[in-house]
C-alpha cells in the first residue's frame, strides 16, 4: 500500500470521524471560544477597527491551535505515540502547479454547471451574516478564508481524519467518507455539495501523495479564486456560461493528467535514487 499513513496504528472508524468532529468542533469549539468572544465583543475597541481586527484573528487562530492540539494529543495517546501528520511527502514545483490548476478547472466546471442550480438555494443566516462580516472586517475575513481556514481543515480532516480512515478502510471508501465528513460538517446545502466534491478531489490528492502542503495549496487556490471570481461578479458583471464550463472541464481533465503523470515521474526518480543509495545502479 502506497500510502504511508498505515504505518501509524492510529484507525478511525466513521463513528469515530464523525465524534471527533462533534466534540472538538462543536463542543470543545464553543466551551473554548464561546466564552473569548464574548469577552472579545464586550471590549470597547472605540475607533481601533485594526486593532479589533488584528486581535479577532489572533483569536480565532489560537482557538484553532488548542483544537487541534487537544484533537493531536488524544491521537497520539491512542497510537503508543507514533502517529505523526504528513505534511511534506510526494512534492515538487509540478505538482504543486497540477493541483493549482486542478482547483482552478474544478471551479470553473462547478460553478458552470452543479453550481448554478445549488446557488439557488437561500443561504442559511449565519452565511449572510459572515457575508455582512466581510464587508465590515474585509481584510480579517480574507485572510481566514484564505489563510487559516485552508491550513486548519486540511491538517483537521485530511491530516488527521483521512490518514485514520485510511488505516482502516479501502482508500475509496476512506476518501468518500471523509469527503461527505467535510462537505456535511459546513452544516447548509450550498456549500455542502462543493464541499463534499472538493473532499473527494483533496482526499485523493492527500492519499495519492502524503501531502498536506499539496492539499492546503489546493484548498487556498479554491478560496483565493472563489474571492476572486465573486469579485469579478459583483463589480464587472461576470456569470457563469457555456464558455467558463468547457474552460473548467479542459483546465480540470488537462491538470489531471499532468498530475498523475508528474506522480509517476517522481515515483520513478525516488526508486531511481534508492536503487543508486543501495548500490545496485
Amino acid at each position: 500500500m502506497e500510502n504511508q499513513a498505515r504505518e501509524s496504528k492510529f484507525e478511525l472508524s466513521v463513528l469515530g470521524a464523525v465524534w471527533i468532529v462533534v466534540f472538538y468542533e462543536l463542543i470543545i469549539s464553543a466551551l473554548i471560544g464561546g466564552p473569548l468572544y464574548m469577552i472579545y465583543d464586550s471590549i470597547p475597541f472605540g475607533n481601533m477597527e485594526n486593532t479589533k481586527e488584528i486581535i479577532g484573528i489572533l483569536g480565532d487562530i489560537i482557538l484553532r491551535i488548542m483544537i487541534i492540539a487537544l484533537v493531536f494529543k488524544k491521537i497520539k495517546k491512542n497510537s503508543d505515540n507514533n502517529f505523526r501528520i504528513r505534511y511534506v511527502g510526494k512534492l515538487n514545483y509540478k505538482l504543486l502547479l497540477s493541483v493549482i490548476l486542478l482547483m482552478i478547472g474544478y471551479y470553473l466546471w462547478y460553478q458552470s454547471s452543479i453550481g448554478v442550480i445549488i446557488n439557488k438555494f437561500p443561504l442559511p443566516e449565519f452565511l449572510k451574516e459572515a457575508e455582512r462580516e466581510m464587508e465590515l472586517h474585509p481584510y480579517s475575513a480574507i485572510f481566514s478564508m484564505v489563510i487559516v481556514a485552508p491550513i486548519y481543515e486540511e491538517i483537521f480532516t485530511r491530516g488527521i481524519l483521512l490518514a485514520g480512515l485510511l488505516n482502516r478502510y479501502n482508500p475509496k471508501k476512506a476518501i468518500i467518507i471523509s469527503a461527505l465528513i467535510f462537505g456535511i460538517s459546513h452544516f447548509n446545502i450550498v456549500q455542502s455539495v462543493n464541499t463534499t466534491l472538493i473532499g473527494l478531489i483533496l482526499g485523493m490528492i492527500y492519499y495519492k501523495t502524503n501531502s498536506l502542503i499539496l492539499c492546503i495549496g489546493a484548498h487556498m487556490t479554491n478560496n483565493i479564486f472563489a474571492r476572486i471570481m465573486g469579485g469579478a461578479k459583483e463589480y464587472m458583471g461576470y456569470s457563469p456560461n457555456i464558455i467558463s464550463f468547457m474552460a473548467g472541464v479542459i483546465i480540470f481533465t488537462g491538470s489531471g493528467i499532468l498530475f498523475f503523470r508528474y506522480l509517476k515521474e517522481l515515483d520513478e526518480n525516488l526508486k531511481i535514487n534508492k536503487l543508486s543509495k543501495k548500490g545496485v545502479i
